[in-house]
Parts: structure tokens; sequence; C-alpha cells
């Protein structure tokens, strides 16, 4: 007696199963290690990824829904095509997110800046020392920057900065975190400015306290510019410690 042929609703089940399992794996690797905590909504990960778990996990299965008939003229053909297809289009579009990853937490003057692995010019990562010269692919770094003291690089860097090429972008101008610990220290506002900026926040605020491990006089906070949405970057502000970041107002707008 010979096999029965795989339905139609079969068959987009399997390849629905698959395409959720990759989609699983590629969110994984966004989430945890490319954008992550608060970082995934505010530097745009969340959108990217749902774009492509709506094209691999949705219209893929779906055509393979539509076209597949046992024992259809061509049906290898058309099944392959629909996967080579669907894997062009995952791989562009991690590509995407991959060349759009943050790669360092910079803390510049009063406030942190998120920086891109793509607003990183090629041209001048030859000119910063290890390991600045280097882009992260195991999550963001963090860093602090100094501007320069050659008045033609300041103004370089001034005229850049109106595009969005400031310091914080340019490698060879990064420090180490350690060096900048008593700028942080000195801007950190405290958790009661916090708390007045977002007046419906009280419990979540509490709780970002309650997992510091620090009493909250300890605690301050300072802004992070990180695209789509500004974030709260909770500091200690005994030694400028970073604590980690939250989406919350950082500032009055």
């Amino acid at each position: 007696m010979g096999k029965k042929p795989i339905t139609r609703w079969r068959a987009a089940s399997i390849h629905l199963g698959m395409s959720a399992l990759v989609a699983a794996l590629v969110f994984a690797v966004i989430y945890f290690v490319w954008y992550p905590g608060a970082l995934y909504d505010a530097a745009g990960g969340r959108e990217l990824f749902l774009l492509i778990a709506c094209v691999n996990v949705a219209i893929g299965p779906l055509i393979t829904l539509i076209i597949y008939v046992p024992g259809k003229r061509g049906l290898k053909f058309d099944l392959a095509t629909i996967a080579v297809l669907q894997v062009a289009a995952l791989a562009y579009g991690t590509w995407v997110l991959f060349d759009s990853r943050p790669v360092w937490i910079v803390y510049v003057t009063d406030r942190y800046e998120l920086v891109r692995a793509n607003q990183v010019l090629e041209t001048e990562r030859p000119k910063a020392k290890p390991p600045y010269n280097g882009l992260s692919v195991t999550g963001p770094r963090l860093v602090g920057a100094r501007l320069p003291r050659d008045p033609n690089e300041q103004l370089r860097i001034a005229l850049t900065a109106a595009v969005g090429q400031d310091v914080q972008t340019y490698p060879q101008y990064l420090v180490p975190y350690d060096d900048v610990k008593q700028q942080v220290i000195g801007h950190a506002k405290s958790i009661a400015r916090l708390r007045e900026l977002n007046p419906r926040e009280g419990a979540r605020i509490d709780r970002l306290v309650a997992r510091s491990g620090r009493k909250e006089l300890l605690l301050g906070f300072l802004p992070m510019r990180a695209g789509k949405t500004d974030l709260t970057v909770l500091v200690d502000r005994r030694d400028g410690e970073f604590l980690g970041t939250a989406s919350l107002r950082p500032w009055r707008y």
C-alpha cells in the first residue's frame, strides 16, 4: 500500500513550522545580541524584524498552500523557487539589521549616544587604535568620547555634525568609559527628577530601583539618544557605573 500523499494544508503547515523556527533563531540573535533590552524598540529592531517575519513566516507558507498540488508536474521546482526567494529575503533583511546594529554606547559631554555600525565611516576606522577600530558583532560596547584638540578637526566635526556625523561616530576619538566616569557623576540627575518627567511610571521606576540593588539616593540617570526614541540610562552616582537602559522620558520635550 503506497504512502498517502501530503495535502496542501500539511505541506503549508510544515513550511510554516520551518519558517517559524528560522525566524525564532533570527529573533534570538537580534533581541539578545544586536539590539538588547530597550534598544530593540528604540533602535528600530522591532519594525525590521516584524517585516522579516511577515515575509518569511506568512507569505512563504501561504504561497505553498496556494500552489501545492500532490503529483503536480514541476512541483519540486516551484517549491525550490519559493525556498530560494524566501532565503534571499531573509538574508537581505538580516543584513539590514546587522548593518544598522548598535556597536557603541558613547558618553559625550552630558549624555549617551547610540552609534550604529553604518554610522562609522570606513575611512575613519584605520585612524583609531584597537579596540576602537573594530565594530562589535556581540552587542554595543560602552565607551566615552573626547573632542580633539586640533582646531581643524574640531571644525570638521562641527560641520559633519549637522548631518549626523558627530564626534561619537569618529572611532579615533573614543576613550575607555572609565575616563569619563567623573563627567557621568557630575551630570547625573536624581531619580526624583526622573519621577517628575514620568509621573505615570512610578511603579516601573520602583522596580528599576529595586533591581539595581541600591538605595534610590545613590542612583541617577542621564539621557541617551538612540534613534527613534530617546532612552534613560540608570547610573550609580558614586562611581558612574552604567546600570542599564529603560524606555522612560529622560528630559522634557
